[in-house]
């Protein structure tokens, strides 16, 4: 394939990949839960100017305000405002092309930096790497970085490629600029997810220190570099850590690492702690908790912090704050075991760039030999390796893995040079082509399928649920206002799914829990003897109803309600 027609291909293939984004946000499946409907709370509470709530110690700020914008601009209702969000999520794609974009510029400007005539010419062209790159992004977001999902993870890639890309820029021209530059971006990385905090130092300490190993002129530049990217990142991040800190009367950063740590190593149990008292190896001294009105079954009032659609998924480190995670060597055995088999899973998921690379080096690709032509590149793909390693020991999500493996993955087809054969790059060039078209492909197909599945199921739009909101709109019609407080009951009402009370404008301010998470239909009519000692309870709290999934083929107790035609029903405190 001649360079010229590679080029017009590289030009319009973010256009394709861009017309395809067009079509997941449109139709892209409704999937929520509780991250979701926390941003969503945190949005409005910006909006509103309720700042006390917009500082979270589980959830940054920086998506949220993203969600807020795209409130201000579309003014949407509750009820199509799921849509509104898919569109948010379509311009961070588009985003994160650009960023792909920049950075792939980023490695290329670096390898001709330091291309010398001893060393065989790149088996990638620019245009045939940037194709590379711009696929493998976008299976990234076919699978788990997709448009349905009302998550900050995709923001947080597109602050990590930018970072990169200066960082590749830094390496190969030395300018100063970019040290600020990088410093604010990874600031906005951090306000996007706290998970960034960690990452970020250890790339400045690593600046910092290869500034004071250097014995060349530049040494003073890349150390005061360092040092004011510190600066600038601090200044960016720190307010935000300052208010969290504030907030809880320590210094932190975010509580979600200490809550994962006791979720996931010490074996605490999530929900309720206080009370179940199933803490595993951690210890606790509870600051503040649910409200326990009525036990058995265990009844709970979040009226001590009535914060967000559901507070107890709002800002579970609240709820949490006084759990002391404590070091266990044999869960931390186990569990890094469990995540390389995770990690594992999703490189067996995304075997693209391995069978490219291993048909590229069939087809008289080499790897760079002289350490001038790959040593450059390491940086890059060493912090992609420091992201992999903060999440393996503790918690892997394939989500998570995105910005580690696409930092790792592009340097290393950057380093790739040719034997003395020209036909290499002719391979590599129509490979990298078959590459990208497949990614459109495979979208093309799946966009196909949803349209067909949406004409069959009559649903007004892909962000919508058969369950959810025929349930709120049931709710309402049932006389229960948006402002008035109700009762979830059951894990599938509670935890799993409750964007039913955000678009019924009835936010939920008491739980009753079904400790072995069975099918609360049969849970109510087993604890006979305790509903009315429920019902006065709940009614003391003023909530208005209480509302629960159902299994389909069970019979309905006498007082419940079906919302629409879902398996939701209500049971009404006011009748």
């Amino acid at each position: 394939m001649n360079s010229s027609r590679l080029r017009k291909i590289a030009f319009l293939y973010p256009l394709l990949l861009i017309l395809c984004g067009l079509g997941y946000a449109k139709y892209s499946s409704y999937m929520l839960d509780g991250d979701a409907v926390a941003f969503m709370d945190i949005a409005d509470a910006m909006r509103a100017g309720k700042f006390f709530m917009v500082v979270n110690g589980y959830w940054n700020p920086m998506y949220a305000g993203a969600l807020a914008l795209s409130q201000s601009i579309a003014h949407p209702s509750r009820w199509n405002e799921l849509q509104t969000y898919f569109w948010v999520n379509f311009w961070i794609f588009v985003a994160c092309i650009f960023a792909t974009i920049y950075f792939v510029r980023g490695l290329i400007l670096l390898r001709n930096h330091l291309s010398t005539t001893e060393e065989a010419p790149p088996a990638l062209s620019a245009d045939a790497l940037l194709l590379v790159s711009l696929a493998l992004l976008f299976f990234s977001f076919q699978r788990e970085l997709i448009l349905g999902a009302v998550r900050a993870d995709s923001l947080l890639l597109f602050f990590f490629l930018i970072a990169a890309a200066f960082l590749l820029r830094l390496q190969a021209t030395g300018r100063s600029l970019y040290y600020p530059l990088l410093g604010c971006t990874l600031g906005l990385a951090y306000l996007t997810k706290s998970f960034a905090f960690f990452p970020s130092c250890l790339l400045f300490a690593g600046i910092f220190l290869y500034g004071l190993i250097r014995k060349t002129p530049a040494r003073k530049q890349i150390l005061t570099g360092a040092i004011v990217a510190g600066i600038l990142f601090a200044a960016v991040a720190g307010p935000y850590i300052a208010a969290i800190s504030k907030q809880r009367g320590r210094f932190t950063t975010g509580e979600s690492s200490r809550l994962n740590y006791a979720f996931f190593i010490d074996g605490t149990e999530r929900w309720h702690e206080w009370h179940s008292g199933k803490l595993g190896l951690a210890t606790a001294n509870f600051k503040h908790h649910e409200q326990l009105i009525a036990d058995p079954p265990p009844v709970y009032s979040f009226d001590l912090h009535p914060l967000g659609t559901y507070p107890l998924w709002f800002d579970p480190s609240y709820w949490t704050d006084g759990i002391q995670p404590h070091f266990a060597p044999r869960s931390h055995i186990l569990r890094f075991l469990r995540c390389v088999v995770l990690v594992v899973r999703f490189l067996l998921g995304h075997l693209e760039p391995l069978v490219f690379l291993a048909v590229l080096l069939l087809a008289g690709g080499i790897f760079a030999r002289s350490r001038r032509s790959w040593l450059p590149f390491l940086p890059a793909s060493l912090w992609g390796l420091v992201m992999l390693g903060i999440y393996l020991p503790i918690a892997i999500e394939d989500r998570y893995l995105t910005p580690a493996y696409l930092l790792f993955v592009l340097p290393i087809f950057a380093i790739v040079r040719r034997r003395n054969s020209g036909h290499t790059t002719e391979i590599a060039s129509g490979l990298a082509v078959l590459l990208a078209f497949l990614a459109v492909a495979s979208a093309v197909s799946d966009l196909g399928l949803r349209r067909r599945t949406l004409s069959t199921t009559g649903y007004p739009r892909g962000a919508y649920s058969k369950e959810i909101y025929p349930a709120a709109r049931g709710l309402n019609d049932l006389g229960i206002l948006p402002g008035q407080t109700v009762a979830c009951f059951g894990d599938a009402a509670c935890y799993v799914d409750h964007y039913w009370a955000r678009l019924a404008g009835t936010p939920i301010r008491a739980e009753i829990e079904v400790p072995d998470g069975s099918d609360p239909n049969r849970f109510w009519q087993a604890n006979a003897a305790h509903q009315d000692e429920i019902i006065t309870a709940l009614r003391a709290h003023h909530i208005t109803a209480i509302v629960a999934y159902f299994e389909p083929s069970g019979h309905v107790p006498q007082g419940w309600h079906q919302l629409g035609t879902s398996d939701v029903y209500a049971y009404l405190l006011n009748q």
